[in-house]
C-alpha cells in the first residue's frame, strides 16, 4: 500500500496522480492557501506567549493541516474525474453526431441512384458532341443544382458509366474525363445498399482524401436489373467537422478535438496548427485517460468509439480528444458565484457532486472550526474575569486566532461555489448541444420534401390527372420504397392541389387516401412561390400522426409543362415523439454503465412554454413548463442558465433558443418557429440539512469597543435563529454536546435532558427550545453552556443546550434596557434586551434570567 503513495511537497498522494496534481490549478491555490495560514499561525502562537490566552494553537495548527492532504488528494480525484468525463463526453458526442448526419448521407445516395431522370439521361446520353445530348447533360446538372441547393452538405455530384466515364458532374471546372476502374467496378460489385469511400479519389482530384457516397444505378429499382453507371455524391467533410467542433470545443484550455481513421492518424481536427492531419495518435479505448506526448508536449487524451444510429456504424471512425496538460485543469474562480447557503447544503447532500469522501473533509473542518471558536469564546470569557494588563491584547489576538481559523474554512468552503459554477456551465454545454441536433436534423426534413417534390413521376403522374388511379400503386411504391431509406417518417403523403390525397407510402394507413386535407399547412403548401421554399405545420395533434402532435413537412409539387403551376404536394410526417426523445436522451452525460445519470434531464419548448419533447416522462408533451417567463424570452443564439427551486428541489436550469442549420431558419429561410432547449441538473434537494450555515464572520478585523468602567461584557449565543446573552461573569465554560450524560427512561418533553461533569461536580443540562417559536431539531444543539447565579452555592449552577456560540460582546450598561413581562415564546425566561454593535452590522440580544431558568424548570426535573 506504502509503495502506492509519493509526497509531492510535503503532501503523501497517490502515486497515479502525482503527474497531474502539479497542473490543476484548483490544488495549487488551497495548497498555497493552506501553507500562507500554517505561517499566520506559526505568528500567533509566537504572540500567544505574550499574551494569556491559554490556547494551544500548535494543535490548532496541526488540526487544520492535517486536513490538507486528504483535502488536496480528494480534490485532485474529482477534479480529474469531472475533466476527464468531459473529455469522454466530447469524444463521443462528436463521433455521434458525426455518424447520425451520415446516416442521412447513406439515404440520400440510395435514393438518388433510382431516380428516374438519371436512369434516362444515362441512356439516351450519345457524347458530349452531340447537340441532343448536351441539352440534356444540361438538364441533369440543373436537377444536381436542384439537389445541391436543399442538400447543401455536398459540394459535387459525379455520374460516370459502367467504365468509368464520367458523362455529367455538378462541376464542371473538373476535367477529369475517366475515371478509376477499380473503384466503378468496386461499387458495381457491391450487395450493399450504398459504398462509403474515404481516400483519394481521382475524380475529385483537388483534396488528397475526400468523403464520398456512391451507388449502382440500375435501369430499374430491381438490383439485379442491368448496370447504367455509378453516381456519387461528395460530402462537405471538413465542412461539416468544423461545425460539429466549434460547437464542441472549449478554446481556454486549448482542448483539441478530433475524428481517428481506424489505424489512429487524424483524418479531422478542429485545430489544425495544433494537431494537423495525418498524425499519428494512439488510440484510447479501454482507459478512462491517457497521458501521452506528441510534438514535444504533455497531454490527458481520450478515445471513443460511435455508439452508431440506428444500426449504421460508418467508416471505423473514433472521436478523439487531446488537452496539454497544462491547461487540462484550470481553475474556475473566474466564473464562481455567489450562492445561497441553502443551496450549497443541498448540494453537499448530493453524492453525485459531492463524494462522500469530500464530505468527510468537510465535516472534519467543521469540527475543527466549532472546537476552535468554544476555545476563543472560553477564552475572551476567563479575560472579562481577569485584571490583567494584557486584557486588550489577549481579547485583540483571540480575535485574530478566529479570524485565521475563518479564512481555513473558507479556503474549503470556496470550493462549493466552484462546483455550483461548474454544474452550471455543464447545464449550458447541454442545451446548447441538444437544441445544435435537432436544427441538424430538421434541416434534414426541409431537404427531403422539397427533393421528393421534384420526383418526375409525381409530377408527371399530376399534370395527367385522368390517369391517377392507374398510376396509384407505383406512387405508392416510390413513397414506400422513400420510406424504408428515411425512417424518421411515419408516413408520406402525395395530394392534389384540392388536398385530395392520392397515395400513402403507410400501407396501414391506406384508408386516408380519397380523404380531403384541411390544415393550415396545406393551403400553405400550394401556395409556395417556387422549389426551394417548403411548410411546415405547427406542432399540433393531427389524425395523421395518431393523434399525436409532431411536425408535418410538406412541399408543392408542380407540373413538368410550366414549372410556376402548382399541380399537388407531398407531406411527410416526422415521426417526433420517439425522434425528439432519442435527441434528448443521447446528450445527456451517462455513468460509468452507460446509463443516464440521475437528476439530469432535457426538455424541448416552444416560446409559449409548451413542451415538444421530455427526457423525463413526468414531463408529458403539449403540457406546459411552468418556470420563470425571463426563460422564454431569449432569441435565437442566446442561452441563459440560473439556479431555481423546482419540484422540492434545486436545479441548475440552462436554455438555448434554437437557431437553425445552415440554410434552414436562416435569414433566407422564410420558415420561423424558435424551440428552446432546457436541461436541468439537479443539484439537491430543499430544506436539505444545514450542513454550512449562512452567517457572517463572529470575528471583527478591528475590535471598535473599549472597555471602560461602565462596561459590561455579554456572552452571546445562539439558539435557532436567536440570539440570546448572559453576562460573562456568569458564565462558566462551554462545553461540547458530547460531554452530555443523557438522561435514561425521561420524558422527552422534560426540559431536563441530563447532567455533565464539570470539576468534579454534576451539573444538570436543560433544553429550553420549547420556549423559542422555531423549530430547532436535536442535531442543531451542538454547544452546553455553564452558568451561574450565585458564585458560592454551585447548586445554582445549570448547563443550558445551545446552538452556537457567537461573541463575548462589550456594551456600556445603560445600553441594557430592562423589562417586565417580555415573552420568549412562551414564559419568563428574559430580563432585558441589548443591542450590541461590535460587528458591521448592529444586532439585539436577549439576555436570560438565570435564576428564573433555575427556578421554573429544574424543580419539574
Amino acid at each position: 500500500m506504502l509503495n502506492d503513495i509519493v509526497n509531492y511537497k510535503g503532501i503523501n498522494v497517490r502515486k497515479e496522480i502525482y503527474p497531474i496534481i502539479k497542473h490543476i490549478e484548483d490544488v495549487e491555490k488551497y495548497k498555497d492557501e493552506l501553507g500562507t495560514l500554517g505561517s499566520s499561525w506559526d505568528m500567533l502562537a509566537l504572540l500567544g506567549q505574550l499574551g494569556d490566552i491559554n490556547i494551544d494553537i500548535g494543535k490548532t495548527k496541526e488540526n487544520f493541516l492535517n486536513l490538507t492532504s486528504t483535502l488536496l488528494n480528494h480534490l485532485s480525484e474529482e477534479q480529474i474525474k469531472k475533466v476527464t468525463q468531459e473529455m469522454n463526453f466530447k469524444a463521443q458526442v462528436a463521433i455521434d453526431v458525426l455518424i447520425r448526419n451520415l446516416f442521412e448521407r447513406t439515404a440520400d445516395i440510395g435514393f438518388l441512384a433510382t431516380d428516374d431522370d438519371i436512369r434516362t439521361f444515362i441512356q439516351t446520353f450519345v457524347s458530349k458532341y452531340n447537340d441532343e445530348s448536351l441539352v440534356l447533360r444540361q438538364n441533369i446538372q440543373k436537377r444536381f443544382k436542384e439537389y445541391v441547393s436543399k442538400y447543401s452538405v455536398y459540394f459535387d455530384i459525379v455520374l460516370v458509366d459502367t467504365h468509368g466515364k464520367v458523362i455529367v458532374r455538378l462541376n464542371d471546372d473538373i476535367k477529369v474525363e475517366k475515371i478509376d476502374t477499380s473503384f466503378v467496378q468496386k461499387v458495381l460489385n457491391s450487395n450493399d445498399d450504398y459504398v462509403e469511400t474515404y481516400k483519394f479519389h481521382d475524380f475529385v482530384p483537388q483534396y488528397k482524401k475526400s468523403l464520398v457516397y456512391s451507388y449502382k444505378v440500375n435501369k430499374t429499382n430491381d438490383s439485379n436489373s442491368e448496370n447504367l453507371g455509378v453516381l456519387s455524391l461528395c460530402f462537405r467533410f471538413t465542412d461539416e467537422m468544423n461545425g460539429i467542433f466549434n460547437n464542441l470545443v472549449d478554446t481556454k484550455n486549448k482542448e483539441c478535438l478530433l475524428i481517428l481513421d481506424e489505424d489512429g492518424f487524424v483524418i479531422a481536427s478542429s485545430d489544425k496548427e495544433h494537431i494537423n492531419l495525418g498524425a499519428k495518435l494512439p488510440i484510447i479505448l479501454n482507459e478512462n485517460y491517457k497521458l501521452i506526448s506528441f510534438a514535444g508536449r504533455d497531454y490527458i487524451a481520450k478515445t471513443c468509439q460511435t455508439n452508431g444510429y440506428q444500426g449504421f456504424y460508418g467508416l471505423k471512425w473514433y472521436g478523439h480528444i487531446m488537452i496539454p496538460l497544462e491547461y487540462a485543469f484550470l481553475s474556475n474562480e473566474s466564473e464562481s458565484l455567489e450562492v445561497d447557503t441553502k443551496i450549497i447544503n443541498a448540494m453537499m447532500e448530493n453524492e453525485q457532486h459531492f463524494s462522500k469522501e469530500l464530505k468527510e473533509v468537510f465535516n472534519k473542518s467543521k469540527t475543527i472550526q466549532d472546537n476552535l471558536l468554544r476555545v476563543i469564546w472560553n477564552g475572551n470569557i476567563a479575560q472579562s474575569k481577569l485584571n490583567s494588563v494584557n486584557r486588550e491584547f489577549s481579547k485583540s489576538l483571540l480575535n485574530e486566532i478566529g479570524i485565521t481559523g475563518n479564512k481555513a474554512n473558507a479556503s474549503l468552503e470556496n470550493l462549493n461555489h466552484t462546483i455550483i459554477s461548474s454544474i452550471l456551465k455543464d447545464s449550458e454545454f447541454l442545451s446548447s448541444l441538444a437544441i445544435d441536433i435537432m436544427d441538424r436534423n430538421l434541416y434534414e426534413r426541409a431537404n427531403d420534401c422539397r427533393w421528393w417534390a421534384l420526383n418526375s413521376y409525381f409530377r408527371e403522374s399530376l399534370d395527367d390527372y385522368s390517369s391517377l388511379s392507374y398510376r396509384k400503386n407505383e406512387i405508392s411504391s416510390i413513397l414506400k420504397y422513400i420510406n424504408d431509406l428515411y425512417t424518421v417518417y411515419t408516413n408520406l403523403i402525395i395530394f392534389d392541389k384540392n388536398g385530395k390525397i392520392i397515395a400513402v407510402s403507410n400501407e396501414k394507413e391506406d384508408y386516408l387516401v380519397g380523404k380531403i386535407l384541411t390544415q393550415d399547412w396545406v393551403e400553405k403548401t400550394l401556395m409556395l412561390k417556387d422549389t426551394s421554399k417548403y411548410s411546415v405545420s405547427k406542432f399540433e395533434k393531427t389524425n395523421l400522426y395518431n393523434n399525436e402532435s409532431t411536425y408535418i413537412y410538406s412541399s408543392a409539387i408542380r407540373s413538368l409543362k410550366d414549372e410556376r403551376v402548382i399541380i399537388g404536394g407531398i407531406a411527410i410526417v416526422f415521426d417526433s415523439t420517439p425522434q425528439f426523445y432519442a435527441m434528448l436522451n443521447e446528450t445527456l452525460p451517462k455513468d460509468i454503465n452507460g446509463e443516464k445519470k440521475e437528476g439530469i434531464f432535457a426538455i424541448f419548448t416552444d416560446k409559449n412554454k409548451q413542451i415538444i419533447a421530455s427526457s423525463n416522462d413526468d414531463f408529458i408533451i403539449d403540457s406546459y413548463l411552468n418556470i420563470d417567463d425571463e426563460f422564454f424570452k431569449i432569441k435565437n443564439a442566446q442561452n441563459i442558465s440560473k439556479i431555481i427551486e423546482f419540484n422540492g428541489n434545486y436545479y441548475a436550469v440552462a436554455v438555448k433558443c434554437s437557431n437553425g442549420y445552415r440554410e434552414y431558419k436562416s435569414r433566407v429561410d422564410d420558415y420561423k418557429n424558435d424551440v428552446l432547449c432546457f436541461v436541468f441538473i439537479c443539484i439537491g434537494k430543499v430544506n436539505s440539512y444545514d450542513f454550512i450555515e449562512n452567517r457572517k464572520s463572529r470575528f471583527s478585523t478591528s475590535l471598535k469597543t473599549k472597555f471602560t468602567p461602565t462596561s459590561v461584557e455579554l456572552a452571546t449565543f445562539n439558539l435557532g435563529k436567536r440570539i440570546l446573552a448572559v453576562k460573562a461573569k456568569n458564565v462558566l465554560e462551554s462545553i461540547g454536546i458530547e460531554e452530555l450524560q443523557e438522561s435514561i427512561d425521561m420524558d422527552k418533553n422534560n426540559h431536563f435532558k441530563g447532567m455533565v461533569l464539570y470539576k468534579e461536580k454534576l451539573i444538570a443540562v436543560l433544553d429550553i427550545r420549547d420556549f423559542v417559536n422555531e423549530e430547532i431539531t436535536n442535531e442543531k444543539l451542538t454547544n452546553i453552556i455553564l452558568v451561574e447565579y450565585d458564585k458560592d452555592n454551585i447548586e445554582h449552577c445549570v448547563g443550558l443546550l445551545v446552538s452556537s456560540l457567537e461573541n463575548v460582546s462589550v456594551v456600556e450598561e445603560k445600553s441594557i434596557q430592562h423589562i417586565q413581562n417580555h415573552f420568549l415564546g412562551t414564559g419568563t425566561l428574559i430580563e432585558s434586551i441589548v443591542e450590541i454593535k461590535d460587528s458591521e452590522e448592529s444586532k439585539i440580544a436577549m439576555l436570560l434570567d438565570i435564576k428564573k431558568i433555575d427556578e421554573n424548570l429544574t424543580k419539574k426535573i
